[in-house]
């Protein structure tokens, strides 16, 4: 962060004030922010995800679109499963490996550290020395990044939203701190955390239109908070209003990246996906390699058959060499499908993660179908897939019912997001189906265990973090069951 020096030390958290030092006193070297340069920048340093390779990188392992491969190759080679089987086979407890030791869930203290800063942020907004202007954006910026990280706390650790529950159902705690505290903030229910994710959202979108909005896509925008609010209402099943947020994101950036294109450009097809001149792009975070799906050691979890059979012979999304999404990977441990999406920053690429406009569509036209608007609806899927699917053998799909629609939807929502960790989400909020997985002993190949995630299952709910429950055991935690393989 340049010259800038904070109070705040915040590598340590394990919860928004833990047992391990939260904040440190200042040292006589240390600068206080003062202007809004100096805050903006201490948001960007501390209250964006940097690195989201550290943040719930499991959360696709545990849909249908993951499988279990084991190679056996070579005895010494790192088997990734060993972290991720507590998440991928549903068990009580997920932090746990096979071998026994803790995986760290690092989401709860991620996000809390992002809601403090952005509490701190917004404190000392009419204290900043600065252009009002400026102050508004960052105003802007730092409800964002708490709606946001408020919205992804309970999607992961809450049932999915329910009007008709959601003021007595669990969510996750408020935090209104904005400095060191020794507290336990209880959890509060589901409607409150909503209610507060849409107050933020609302006040980020009126502060983006007093202040200055550079159009940076590394930072949350006017567009970027739009497609959010979108997002955000469609889970709520408010049909209405995230129709029209997604007709906002449009206007202002109805952009697709035609892969037609992609795949005849030498440059862009040796390119992930979410590279530097993806024009559908609004919002770029995070640093997208999870070694749990990379075919380069004796164990992974790769793109399962399910995944791979939904896309069509001519989806330029999905090929054995060129795909823009998934495509065959790996050395002499196997070679399997995986995601060739997202990319790292420290290359010519853009961040890992984003929010894009084919999202905008894929929320309108679900919007839409839900309100029984089926032409629309399907105008909106098509529109997306002529710049996915090979030109030369492209026709346009049809339904004649709310239902076939929402089914065509559903399934293109898979195929256009796979791995950037709407999956789970999505299966929450629809219907909760039953999911299989097997997983493939790494002392016996030979040896096919069963897991069984059954429909409306209580493990669609992840447990607090043990690190939490440690700090404060009295919290209400989410029950799940004990998972044996069926065989």
């Amino acid at each position: 962060m340049n010259k800038l020096k904070t109070i705040i030390i915040l590598f340590s958290i394990t919860f928004f004030c833990s047992c391990s030092k939260f904040l440190e006193e200042v040292s006589q070297d240390e600068i206080i922010p003062k202007t809004v340069k100096e805050y903006s920048e201490f948001l960007y340093g501390e209250g964006y995800i940097r690195d989201a390779k550290v943040v719930h990188p499991y959360l696709d392992i545990m849909t249908d679109d993951s499988k279990s491969f084991y190679g056996k190759v070579m005895l010494i080679a790192n088997d990734t499963r060993d972290f991720g089987f507590g998440y991928y086979t549903w068990q009580e407890q997920p932090e746990y490996t096979m071998g026994g030791p803790i995986n760290n869930d690092k989401t709860w203290q991620t996000y809390y550290k992002c809601i403090l800063v952005s509490n701190m942020v917004l404190d000392n907004i009419e204290k900043m020395e600065g252009l009002d202007t400026d102050k508004s954006t960052l105003k802007a910026e730092a409800h964002l990044i708490r709606a946001y990280s408020y919205f992804m706390l309970v999607n992961l650790y809450a049932n999915p939203y329910d009007k008709s529950t959601a003021s007595k159902s669990p969510g996750v705690p408020i935090n209104n701190l904005i400095y060191m505290q020794d507290v336990r903030l209880p959890r509060e229910n589901l409607q409150a955390n909503y209610d507060l994710i849409m107050k933020d959202i609302d006040d980020g979108i009126t502060a983006f239109g007093n202040g200055n909005d550079k159009k940076n896509i590394f930072r949350w925008n006017l567009t970027a908070a739009q497609l959010l609010a979108s997002r955000v209402y469609l889970y709520m099943k408010d049909y209405e209003k995230s129709a029209y947020y997604s007709s906002l994101v449009l206007l202002t950036n109805p952009s697709l990246y035609d892969l037609n294109t992609k795949s005849t450009d030498a440059i862009a097809a040796a390119k992930v996906f979410l590279n530097n001149s993806n024009p559908e792009i609004l919002f770029s975070f995070g640093d997208y390699y999870i070694s749990y799906f990379i075919p380069s050691a004796n164990g992974c979890f790769p793109t399962s058959e399910s995944l791979k059979s939904s896309f069509s012979a001519d989806d330029l999304r999905f090929n054995k060499s060129t795909g823009a999404f998934i495509r065959e990977q790996g050395n002499f441990f196997g070679k399997q499908y995986s995601t060739f999406k997202g990319g790292s920053k420290s290359s010519s690429m853009v961040y890992g993660f984003a929010l894009r406009s084919a999202e905008a569509y894929l929320n309108r036209a679900e919007a839409y179908a839900e309100q029984n608007k089926i032409d629309l609806a399907m105008t909106d899927i098509n529109r997306l897939r002529k710049t996915r699917i090979k030109i030369s053998s492209y026709t346009e799909l049809k339904a004649t019912s709310k239902e076939a629609a929402i089914e065509i939807i559903r399934k293109e929502r898979r195929l256009e997001l796979c791995y950037e960790q709407h999956r789970w989400f999505d299966l929450r909020r629809w219907n909760q189906p039953e999911i299989t997985h097997e997983f493939v002993n790494e002392f016996n190949p030979y040896t096919i265990s069963t897991y069984v995630l059954n429909a409306k299952d209580a493990a669609y709910i992840l447990p607090i973090p043990i690190a939490v429950i440690n700090y404060q055991p009295d919290m209400p935690n989410n029950s799940r069951p004990k998972r044996e393989k069926n065989n």
